[in-house]
């Protein structure tokens, strides 16, 4: 029976006879194999419950020794850090290659007090810098003076840096693009105001006011629409819609634009094109947006070769796709993924030079997605761009 407790075989056992002598200790044995068997069955619980726990916390939790070598690494933080494998054994500073909190986990033992802070570091695997707010404290059992061990709490706050960053870029942007026709407006009116303007003078003026007030008009809309989209309070009037005469007014629509910028708009429609059902207005504001950006941003006229943009409309599966694709000079593939983005600008200011509010491709994709669609890109640098709208045959 001493050989089974030591190997950690604890169920009990019943010994019958024997002399007295033996019997009171057998006896003790059986009570303590019992005990121990208890005390594992409760430690083992206890395991189970913290492992179920740690694996199921949203923030990254690492423990170290007193000698700052990791102990535990939960899931979260195993993939804040993409650690590979087990890095218990390693040195804090060895596995999640920190120095900054290394310093802290440092500090915290050293000081024996609880400290927080937010660390921004360049993590292997991650393409963009990760935000972390971390919390450290020291560990320390009631029998000892001196702390075990340093525990670290993190939570990557990353995205909520990112929206705090475009917050502050829309408001300085929404800033701008009013600052810049409300400085026109008033330089205008301040000549005005001193008299003696002619009559030429005067038409000039009024003209001018009247284009930057109807672009200060158009940019609330803009702003409006995405505001109400984005919060679901435009109520979609769906009916079957052909597209066919629904393109054909997008391009009437902006005749004078095609005509001035000197590019040719080819459209192609299947004579079978299926009817889809959408919200003819917020579709046809889609579709005039992406046109409207492909007139922009195709081949400037006068440079020897001709600006065109085709237009195709296609039943593909479940889906009736619509493309509208330039041969201008393309997109960098840097700028692709933010194409969609508020205010968002291809070169810096070039949306400006060309007459855009910066919110007309924010505005298609968030019509397709309340129709329960989607849009896409494709753009090589030098090999023009490709604007494709996907929206579901079946409501």
């Amino acid at each position: 029976m001493l050989n089974r407790l030591a190997k950690g075989d604890y169920r009990p056992t019943i010994m019958s006879g024997g002399p007295g002598l033996f019997r009171e200790a057998v006896n003790n044995l059986r009570i303590t194999a019992e005990t121990l068997a208890r005390q594992r069955k409760v430690l083992a619980e206890e395991e189970m419950s913290t492992s179920v726990i740690l694996g199921s916390m949203t923030e990254g939790v690492i423990v170290t020794g007193s000698d700052l070598k990791i102990r535990l690494v939960n899931k979260a933080a195993a993939a804040m850090f993409n650690l590979q494998g087990s890095s218990t054994g390693l040195l804090l500073q060895e596995a999640c290659i920190s120095h900054d909190l290394q310093e802290l986990a440092q500090r915290t033992f050293g000081t024996r007090e609880i400290q927080r802070c937010e660390l921004n570091l360049n993590i292997a695997g991650r393409s963009d810098p990760c935000s972390l707010m971390v919390t450290a404290v020291c560990l320390k059992s009631t029998e000892m003076e001196l702390p075990e061990g340093v525990l670290l709490v993190m939570h990557d706050v990353s995205r909520l840096r990112e929206l705090e960053a475009v917050r502050r870029e829309f408001v300085a942007n929404v800033s701008h693009e009013f600052r810049t026709p409300l400085s026109v407006i008033n330089g205008y009116l301040e000549t005005l105001e001193l008299g003696g303007v002619g009559k030429e003078m005067m038409k000039k003026s009024i003209t001018v006011m009247r284009r930057h007030a109807d672009r200060m008009n158009n940019l609330i809309e803009d702003l409006l629409t995405i505001s109400r989209m984005e919060e679901k309070e435009v109520r979609l009037e769906k009916t079957p819609v052909n597209l066919a005469p629904l393109l054909a007014n997008v391009i009437e629509q902006i005749e004078k634009e095609i005509h001035d910028r000197r590019v040719t708009v080819r459209i192609e429609i299947p004579d079978a094109l299926p009817h889809v059902r959408v919200d003819a207005y917020r579709i046809e504001q889609a579709f005039s947006n992406l046109l409207a950006n492909a007139l922009r941003h195709g081949t400037p006229a006068g440079d020897g070769k001709e600006s065109r943009v085709e237009i195709h409309a296609i039943a593909s599966g479940a889906e009736l796709c619509v493309s509208f694709r330039d041969n201008g000079p393309g997109i960098p593939f840097q700028d692709q993924r933010h194409l969609f983005e508020r205010f968002y600008r291809v070169g810096g200011d070039r949306d400006r030079q060309t007459g855009g509010t910066g919110l007309g491709l924010s505005i298609v994709k968030n019509v397709v997605e309340a129709h329960k669609g989607r849009v896409t890109l494709e753009s090589k640098p030098g090999a023009g761009s490709t604007f494709s709208v996907f929206l579901p045959l079946t409501d």
